[in-house]
């Protein structure tokens, strides 16, 4: 039964450069991954702007996981490493372009045997003759350097030297200088006494100590010159330090102080490297998971940890979030095709992200072929007010009369009011709108609609007057066409005026002028496919025809009387959705000739905690998205009794709001923006990425954002009396990655479990569902037949647990060939259903999407009084503790029930009230009074379940539906402690079925049960002691073959043998799995019989078992 790996995602442990530009390697688990930047440079700026083009596994030894890399000619060879291992990989001819297909690009050399110490790093240098790609140093974790040489035949390594450091001691890190000879080699050895030691390998003394760190060291690197150290550290800080001159030279030791302290991640900092450019910067990497880019120029003379911390406003430029998880480990500077410096990053994620630093050290920014971030700033037309310092706010005394009975003295407060930088006189931005790129449009308080543009060699703008009105303008709303910009503006006395203007002359062509409402009640407008939306206080909508205004269309009326944010009609759907200002969601019939328009189905507070709806959009099906103040993006649809449904849900990451969107052509969402606190944030939903963050100093100043495709995106603001521009747009066509970036949770993953295909579909990816430690529920995609490195693709979150907590188990009910229900269990009690639906794309290929069926919130239960050291009492946090420990499924008379245990040990089962969304409950099984850790249960004529508690119990169940039900067996102590894995399972006799058990005693456990009417009596029993070496995680078994996993980190495969009286466990093969931490397992079997084992811990695995 050959077992053989296909995937694996988990943490990107390194990343590097190798050979041309715009090529990229990247180490996961026991492989290594090449990824091509793409001609089009960096302008991807992101997981997807780097395509992954081949794979390979480096390590046959099991276990052993790649830690780091090194090209070693020019992009031919390269060196691998990780634990005590070291092999180097050789590109094959016509593989080194990056652009091939072929995912079995690399051949691998004999591997070195293992050595006596890690290796922490390996540098190719030259050999007597000058040629490169022969001769190699390795360093060690014990504080030596060896020198490697090719054999003549070239088909092995031999030691040729090795040097070891005068001071013995271990290192935690450590780092070789790009030296082309051995004998200039300098060594940095970050050691387990928090400081950096440099020594030469021509004699092993230590010249230079670098001492300041007050946390152990996680990287040591030298600059490109090897005159300069950089360093990171747990102690939140990295650190550079210039290398005396000649001091490798001298015959004493100097230490040297820091140049700079880098001090801003609120968590261990994990790599630093230095970009160099018109502005040199410096990026860190940390357990935060964010880049951090620093000026290197303002950050030189920061000796201290408080002088990085004082300076740190005037040093950090950027602060880069995109990866999630435990941390970023490790980044990389590379050069793409277009000449653009770019940095790649890797995390626990499982994600390789590109970041753009022409942001940062490009004079470039603002030409036409740059993707740089282009910020400018154009002054409001004259008759503003002059002055732009004017404080924003003042200190006021105010004076309180006393009371009769309070003391004659004055008492003075303090307040803060805010005063406005105009006058009643001056002229101010009321409305920004961007038509195009160039083209803004901008409506101020005296009534004047105004045309701003770019100068012809984009470095200023041009205000242009449109049109007047006697008064001012409240709101505006902009329509593109192809030959002409319509813009429609709303003024105080409830006049719309419709300009149409060309957009080669720029002149207004038409202007049509028509009274909307009443006086000081008219508060927005909108233009959407040839109609004019009239937003009026209480809620109402007036609609009238672009180009036939006399006559209004028709009206509808917010049912919850709230004023509207946001709009969105399609023409073709005759719908109207529109979302208020506390979260209410709502969809009007407009195909109709009634003046007011019905409701067809509504949503009351369809954002959490009745945030406003600021973004509201249609898409076929139809599918309505909205976007809101709760950091939320949403996707609706409508029941069949006229509710609105809720079908997937896209947190933003840092609580940002989101008041922007945009959509693929298959609905999904692709990019969303909003505001953090006061800076304006876009993110990008398909890779997990923050694209951009401008500090804009407030959230209700007139803005908006144009997103074109890729990264290109615009944002203005008024700050003061400024309008402020922020571009990164380029003309030239982007052509965006259809393949994807993948990426993972970044956190243990708890639960897996494969969604089947079509039984009809040909040719169709298996699905995977996880649910993890960060509350996330993920779905991917796998394929078999796809290329090594490209078998898993197409992530996306399904849903985020309601209370932010850890996902514990997942369980699938098949409802039909095409559609399943995914059951999710995790903190809090709280049990999430969602439904599965497998369909064909417009290419033909196969996916499924999922639609929310009941998402309950958290119920939050008072706990009891603790008492805490040094505190006395102290009053209970208001949260359950309760949480599910596993679910599983099944049917009854056609219906789902769901069984589930807890961690106060119950075991309940519960039925989906899909009108109602909501769980009702059908049995309490009565037994435990530990916490039940697993459940299971097997179909036949009658159901049969079994669960296990940290007792080392096991119950057996009759599931009938009887309100209270007691066990029908018990296994008491059938584990010396925690029952930590079951299964049940069918064999080849209809009146047997067994339950296999794995717990943290390490013994593996088969019991058979004879099956008698109602009851199920043990017989036959099979136990394998210490069948792993630590405490078990998972079971699977069909009835004839198990499949376990354990902490060990081991895979093991088992067969059950029915030897007459007895039964028997008899071990057929294991594996070591790249998944540290593994905690879940499950299978899939195919129609051939083949089985595809997901096995899940921190990351996940995939295999392929041929029976």
């Amino acid at each position: 039964m050959p077992t053989r790996s296909r995937a694996y995602v988990g943490d990107v442990a390194c990343v590097a450069s190798f050979g041309a530009r715009g090529t990229l390697l990247a180490g996961a688990g026991a492989s290594i991954h090449r990824f091509a930047l793409g001609t089009d440079g960096a302008r991807g700026c992101g997981a997807s702007g780097a395509r992954r083009v081949a794979s390979a596994a480096v390590f046959e030894a099991q276990g052993v996981r790649v830690h780091g890399v090194r090209d070693l000619r020019d992009g031919e060879t390269c060196a691998v490493w990780g634990e005590r291992r070291v092999r180097v990989m050789r590109l094959r001819d016509g593989d080194g372009d990056g652009d091939g297909d072929d995912g079995d690009g690399w051949t691998a050399e004999t591997p070195f045997a293992p050595f006596a110490a890690w290796v922490h790093d390996v540098r190719g240098i030259a050999d007597d003759d000058g040629a490169r790609g022969r001769a190699m140093a390795i360093g060690f974790s014990d504080n030596a350097v060896e020198l490697w040489r090719r054999d003549a035949e070239g088909d092995g390594w031999t030691r040729a030297e090795r040097v070891e450091c005068e001071s013995r001691c271990l290192l935690y890190t450590l780092a070789l200088s790009a030296s082309e000879t051995w004998a200039g080699m300098t060594v940095a050895a970050g050691t387990i006494f928090n400081d950096v030691q440099l020594w030469c390998v021509r004699d092993g003394a230590v010249r230079v100590k670098c001492v300041g760190h007050e946390g152990s060291l996680m990287r040591v690197r030298f600059g490109e010159d090897g005159d300069v150290v950089y360093s990171s550290s747990d102690d939140r800080t990295a650190r550079v330090w210039d290398v005396p001159e000649n001091a490798m030279d001298s015959n004493t030791c100097v230490s040297v102080r820091p140049s700079a302290v880098l001090a801003g991640h609120v968590a261990r900092v994990w790599d630093c490297v230095r970009i160099d450019g018109e502005r040199p910067v410096y990026a860190t990497a940390g357990e935060d998971c964010t880049v951090r880019v620093w000026d290197a120029n303002n950050a030189r003379g920061t000796e201290t940890l408080e002088q990085g911390v004082t300076r740190r406003p005037q040093c950090e430029l950027a602060v880069l979030r995109g990866h999630r998880g435990r941390g970023i480990w490790r980044v990389c500077k590379l050069k793409a095709f277009n000449g653009d410096v770019v940095l790649a990053s890797a995390g626990a994620d499982g994600s390789v992200k590109i970041w753009n630093m022409s942001d940062w050290t490009s004079a470039s920014a603002g030409q036409k072929d740059s993707m740089a971030l282009h910020e400018s700033v154009t002054p409001c037309p004259d008759g503003k007010l002059t002055s732009d310092d004017a404080a924003d706010s003042t200190d006021i005394e105010m004076h309180e009369e006393p009371a009769e009975s309070a003391s004659s003295k004055k008492r003075k407060k303090k307040s803060k009011r805010r005063k406005s930088l105009f006058g009643p006189n001056d002229e101010y931005i009321r409305a920004v709108r961007i038509a195009r790129y160039g083209v803004i449009y901008v409506a101020t308080n005296c009534g004047i609609l105004y045309r701003v543009t770019i100068s012809s060699k984009g470095a200023a703008w041009v205000w242009e007057r449109v049109c007047e009105s006697a008064s001012p303008l409240m709101s505006m709303s902009v329509e593109r066409t192809d030959d002409s910009d319509v813009v429609a503006v709303s003024d105080l006395e409830g006049i719309i005026k419709i300009a149409h203007i060309s957009c080669h002359t720029g002149s207004c062509t038409n202007l049509i002028s028509f009274r909307a409402s009443e006086t000081r009640v008219l508060m927005d407008v909108f233009l959407k496919n040839g109609y004019v939306f009239a937003s009026i206080v209480g809620g109402v909508i007036k609609c009238w025809r672009r180009d036939e205004v006399e006559q209004c269309v028709f009206t509808l009326r917010n049912p919850y009387k709230h004023r509207i944010l946001a709009l969105d009609y399609s023409e073709e759907l005759q719908i109207v959705a529109v979302g208020d200002q506390k979260g209410n969601l709502c969809v009007f019939d407009a195909n109709t000739k009634a003046d007011d328009l019905v409701v067809l189905a509504k949503k009351w507070s369809a954002h959490e905690k009745a945030s406003s709806i600021n973004a509201c959009e249609i898409h076929p099906g139809p599918v309505f998205m909205t976007g809101g103040r709760d950091s939320n993006a949403c996707c609706w649809s409508v029941s069949g009794d006229g509710e609105l449904v809720l079908d997937t849900k896209w947190t933003a990451p840092s609580k940002a709001s989101v008041l922007f969107l945009s959509a693929t052509a298959n609905g999904d969402f692709s990019r969303a923006a909003g505001f953090r606190e006061t800076d304006f944030v876009a993110y990008s939903v398909s890779d997990q990425r923050q694209m951009i963050r401008i500090p804009c100093h407030a959230q209700n100043v007139p803005h908006d954002v144009f997103m074109g495709d890729g990264d290109r995106i615009i944002f203005v603001h008024r700050y003061k009396t400024s309008l402020h521009i922020s571009m990164r747009w380029s003309e030239q066509d982007v052509v965006e990655d259809k393949s994807g970036a993948l990426w993972s949770h970044g956190r243990e993953i708890h639960t897996i479990r494969f969604v089947p295909p079509p039984g009809s579909a040909e040719n169709a990816p298996l699905g995977v569902v996880s649910g993890a430690e960060d509350g996330t529920i993920m779905r991917l995609l796998y394929d078999a037949t796809r290329r090594d490195g490209a078998r898993v693709y197409s992530p996306s979150d399904i849903c985020k647990h309601p209370g932010g907590r850890t996902v514990k188990s997942l369980s699938i009910y098949k409802e039909n060939d095409h559609s399943y229900v995914l059951c999710a269990g995790g903190a809090k009690e709280v049990l999430l259903a969602f439904r599965l639906t497998w369909s064909r794309d417009k290419t033909g290929a196969w996916d499924f999407k999922s639609a929310a069926l009941v998402i309950p919130k958290p119920e939050d239960k008072p706990g009891t009084r603790a008492w805490t050291k040094g505190c006395g009492y102290v009053e209970p946090r208001a949260e359950s503790d309760q949480r599910i420990m596993d679910v599983a499924t099944y049917a009854r008379d056609g219906e789902m029930r769901v069984l589930y245990s807890t961690s106060l040990g119950a075991v309940t089962i519960v039925a989906m009230s899909e009108i109602n969304r909501a769980w009702r409950m059908i049995s309490s099984l009565k037994h435990h009074s530990c916490p039940a850790l697993a459940v299971d249960v097997l179909e036949r004529s009658r159901v049969w379940a079994c669960s296990g508690g940290t007792d080392g119990g096991i119950a057996v169940w009759l599931l009938d539906d009887a309100e209270v039900a007691a066990p029908v067996c018990v296994i008491e102590r059938a584990h010396q402690s925690g029952v930590n894995a079951l299964c049940i399972s069918h064999t080849s006799d209809e009146n047997v079925f067994i339950i296999v058990s794995g717990g943290d005693d390490q013994t593996l456990r088969v019991q058979e049960f004879r099956v008698d009417d109602a009851s199920a009596s043990p017989s036959r029993l099979a136990e394998f002691k210490f069948s792993h070496s630590s405490a078990m995680r998972s079971v699977w078994s069909d009835g004839s073959r198990i499949i376990s996993t354990s902490v060990d980190q081991r895979v093991k495969i088992w067969d059950i043998a029915s030897l007459d009286a007895r039964l028997e466990i008899v071990p057929r093969e294991g594996v070591v799995t790249q998944t540290p931490e593994p905690e879940a397992i499950d299978v899939h079997r195919a129609r051939d019989g083949a089985l595809t084992l997901a096995v899940a811990g921190r990351g996940f695995e995939l295999y392929d078992i041929k029976t």
